[in-house]
């Protein structure tokens, strides 16, 4: 049975206006499972698993080159040197929303 969280309507709308998109929250309260039913046609990956976030924080010219956009990138705060990657790929093509669509459930620096 799903849930609706009455923050659906303003994802769609961020993410036809916006390069990237970060969804932030408590944990187990919906974040990805939310993402993954309103975008079903993107690419997904989880830096719950110890080798992917080792990847986007190691080399993440390789690991986006491995993940391309569109794609949701669940726990993203695993890997804090991801976003300086992130905003070299988004400023190259800065009219493409809803490229990146980012979950956290911890502090993001």
């Amino acid at each position: 049975m799903w849930i609706p969280r009455d923050i659906e309507p303003r994802l769609q709308r961020s993410v036809r206006t916006r390069p990237i998109v970060v969804l932030t929250g408590a944990r187990q309260t919906g974040k990805t499972s939310t993402l993954l039913r309103l975008f079903p046609k993107y690419g997904f990956v989880s830096l719950d698993l110890p080798t992917e976030a080792e990847q986007a924080e190691k080399e993440p010219q390789n690991f986006l080159g491995r993940h391309p956009s569109p794609v949701i990138i669940d726990e993203v705060q695993y890997a804090p040197r991801l976003f300086r990657h992130l905003k070299v790929v988004v400023d190259a093509s800065r009219a493409r929303n809803g490229q990146f669509l980012l979950t956290g459930s911890q502090k993001l620096r």
